[in-house]
């Protein structure tokens, strides 16, 4: 595109963006711009760098050398009159790229269907639920999240849980080019308080639950709150609807103040729309009764996942599903044929030993619904190997310990990703908590080792969970990260000692 089309276009739009530039016009109508990014290492000829003010530096440090690379124009706070390219310049860059790129990109959104999933826990799943049940009936999905990004042919491993605004378009675009209608995705907190998902209007958005993370950001639950539920006052369009979690608290909230553009969702309350009650558990998954708008009467199925609150995943993919007018059979059917959900619940039976599950539980609720679960069909033994991550909340660390040493029979506390943070130090708080209860606790700062010491004393019905890290493939330490995955570690111990697992 012309850069002066761009400007031409965003005079048209109501963004509060103004143009400055030391070049004549004439320089200005024959520029090419084609992409936007706000990573300068990913700036190529005609990029258009943004020049994000983050916690730790500011992109406008880093103009020089986007222009180095081939930019042809920024998008900054303030004019940088040593760089001699056109400049965009705007109140709030974060906020504004995702639009700026939007126009660039011939707005993708206006061509999709857009689901957006928010809450604290259950958003990954219920993503891969969602897509699962659209692909069972023939709807190209695109997926945006925490494991990866799929543009419809490619996958890649995701950076944020919500991409930066100007690579979310770039998705966006992606998936339009590949055939996708619709495009589901995760959006955090983070992202929606920080601007990244503007340039995005939902036509369906679901409520999965709310419970204590992040408050170092958020400061308290109230404004977590306002932050989350602002994707359903902000961000949607047209004939919208919404899948909110009756069972939650802020969920059953919500669902008042948006009234009746909600399906409601419960395993408590009967009156739902859809309701669902847990009949058998084994290791294979669970039988589960459903009931829904469409069917007479309830209907079972065996979900090929554990724990009660993946049955409430399950009624948020099927909920949001029935809004699209999916029949709730097609539905159930692609529910059962998902395949598991990368560093959810992934489970793997060792031979000669015990069962290792490997989950992104990182939070005390998100660790207490799956030690629950796994408690209800251990035979044996449960262990669990965790930490917490740095720079974070850290009210949640000894509650994580509290909520362990409660449930498990043993406790093995580790790192996470401490970051700048001392590990020992992080470790030392969540094991305040864990001494609240009886069950056997160590400390094994080396995750590698932790790991190792956890399959050496597993046997047959035992359990060892590997908490935190998920499907995430590297640590961030003090001096930087380095290459990790719990896979990796339970492969290599099994591969040592000439174990299969399956």
């Amino acid at each position: 595109m012309k850069f002066s089309s761009l400007v031409s276009l965003l005079e048209k739009s109501p963004l509060d963006v103004g143009i400055h530039s030391t070049s004549d016009s004439g320089y200005l109508s024959l520029t090419e711009v084609d992409n936007l990014v706000s990573d300068s290492r990913k700036v190529t000829k005609g990029s258009i760098f943004a020049c994000v003010e983050g916690e730790h530096s500011d992109g406008h440090d880093f103009a020089q050398a986007a222009l180095s690379s081939g930019a042809a124009a920024l998008l900054c706070e303030h004019p940088l009159n040593d760089i001699d390219i056109p400049q965009l310049i705007c109140p709030d860059v974060r906020r504004n790229m995702g639009r700026v790129a939007s126009l660039l990109y011939d707005e993708p959104v206006s061509r999709l269907k857009m689901i957006g999933i928010t809450g604290t826990n259950g958003k990954t799943t219920s993503t891969f639920m969602t897509k699962s049940i659209l692909e069972n009936c023939g709807i190209k999905t695109g997926l945006l999240g925490t494991v990866w990004c799929d543009d419809g042919i490619l996958k890649e491993d995701a950076e944020h849980t919500t991409p930066e605004g100007s690579d979310l378009q770039a998705w966006l675009r992606r998936m339009v080019s590949n055939g996708c209608s619709t495009c589901i995705m995760e959006a955090s907190s983070h992202a929606i308080s920080q601007g990244r998902i503007d340039g995005v209007l939902y036509d369906r958005a679901g409520f999965t639950n709310l419970t204590v993370d992040h408050l170092n950001y958020h400061i308290d639950m109230e404004s977590y709150f306002e932050v989350k539920s602002s994707l359903f006052k902000n961000y949607i369009r047209g004939d919208w609807r919404a899948a909110v979690n009756l069972d939650d608290q802020y969920g059953e909230r919500l669902y008042r103040e948006l009234g009746k553009r909600c399906v409601g969702y419960s395993l408590m309350d009967s009156r739902a729309d859809f309701c669902a009650c847990v009949k058998k558990v084994s290791v294979e998954g669970m039988d589960v009764e459903i009931k829904t708008p469409d069917l007479k009467n309830p209907i079972e199925r065996k979900i090929p996942l554990l724990g009660v609150y993946n049955v409430m995943n399950a009624l948020q993919a099927l909920s949001l599903s029935w809004t699209l007018e999916i029949e709730c059979e097609a539905a159930l059917e692609g529910l059962v044929k998902m395949r598991q959900v990368p560093g959810r619940l992934e489970r793997y039976l060792i031979e000669e030993s015990g069962t290792c599950v490997i989950d992104f539980a990182h939070n005390p609720d998100g660790l207490e619904k799956i030690l629950t679960a796994l408690r209800t069909i251990c035979e044996g033994k449960l262990t669990v190997v965790f930490g917490a991550s740095g720079e974070s909340d850290i009210s949640k660390r000894p509650l994580m310990g509290e909520t362990a040493s409660r449930i498990a029979d043993q406790v093995i506390i580790s790192s996470d990703n401490p970051k700048s943070e001392d590990p020992a130090a992080i470790a030392a708080e969540i094991l305040e908590g864990a001494k609240k209860h009886a069950a056997e606790c160590s400390v094994i700062i080396d995750r590698n080792e932790a790991v190792d010491f956890g399959l050496e004393n597993l046997k047959s019905g035992d359990i060892l969970l590997l908490a935190g890290k998920g499907p995430e493939s590297y640590q961030i330490l003090k001096e930087g990260p380095i290459r990790y995955s719990d896979k990796n570690a339970m492969d290599a111990w099994c591969s040592k000692r000439g174990r299969k697992y399956f």
